[in-house]
């Protein structure tokens, strides 16, 4: 078992040892005799109540296994850190001043590299699809929910003659009392990569697309 591993199966440790029905209530989550309810995203999550296992579903499809590193450790970190009675400052923040921390050029650069297999003309809709509210600054720019209790901003910057294209993320000035700074990278990590798999999907669906309609019309020719 790697050390992202031992992680994730603490974080289930500890969740089991919260009492379920005070994160019920604090969060106002949807809940049975089985299982806890958490959207994340665009995607449906559910924890299982006895042994801390974590599914998932998108759209009206069935529960799968959700358990990556990265959505493990942001779903038990909101339902056991989050404080309770906290709310949003209305103020938006960027990643390094949530917590003042020099690592935050480390996220930057990664950020940089996602950016560069972004489709800025088919971002809007997997942004829009995600739930997200179009907002005045970006090219584009989305304000989305990470949890219905949580927002983030997403700013894509395109390329031009002097920079390579960006993106920027920020976030509530009182993010990290619904989860731990360092659990922002876990998430913004997730979120980039929500967004290129959607994006991957529709390019491959808008080539087969493609491929078809020449089909079609070389048929039609001959």
């Amino acid at each position: 078992m790697n050390n992202y591993e031992i992680q994730a199966e603490n974080a289930k440790k500890l969740f089991l040892e919260y009492d379920q029905e005070k994160i019920i209530q604090k969060l106002r989550l949807r809940y049975d005799g089985d299982y806890l309810y958490l959207p994340f995203l665009d995607l449906q999550y559910r924890i299982h109540r006895r042994t801390a296992a974590v599914e998932r579903r998108e759209g009206n499809g069935p529960y799968e296994d959700g358990g990556s590193f990265n959505e493990v450790l942001t779903i038990f970190d909101a339902l056991c850190w989050s404080r309770e009675g906290v709310a949003l400052s209305g103020e938006w923040v960027s990643t390094a001043a949530l917590g003042n921390q020099v690592h935050g050029s480390s996220a930057f650069q990664g950020y940089q590299a996602e950016a560069a297999r972004m489709d800025p003309d088919r971002l809007p809709a997997v942004l829009e699809a995600m739930g997200g509210v179009r907002m005045p600054r970006g090219e584009p720019g989305y304000r989305l929910l990470a949890f219905p209790f949580l927002p983030v901003y997403f700013q894509f910057w395109r390329a031009d003659e002097e920079f390579p294209a960006q993106i920027n993320l920020f976030w509530d000035k009182n993010t990290t009392e619904f989860i731990h700074y360092e659990t922002v990278y876990y998430l913004s990590g997730f979120l980039l990569e929500r967004i290129l798999t959607l994006l991957d999907r529709g390019g491959k669906q808008h080539t087969e697309r493609e491929n078809y309609h020449g089909f079609t019309d070389t048929a039609r020719r001959d």
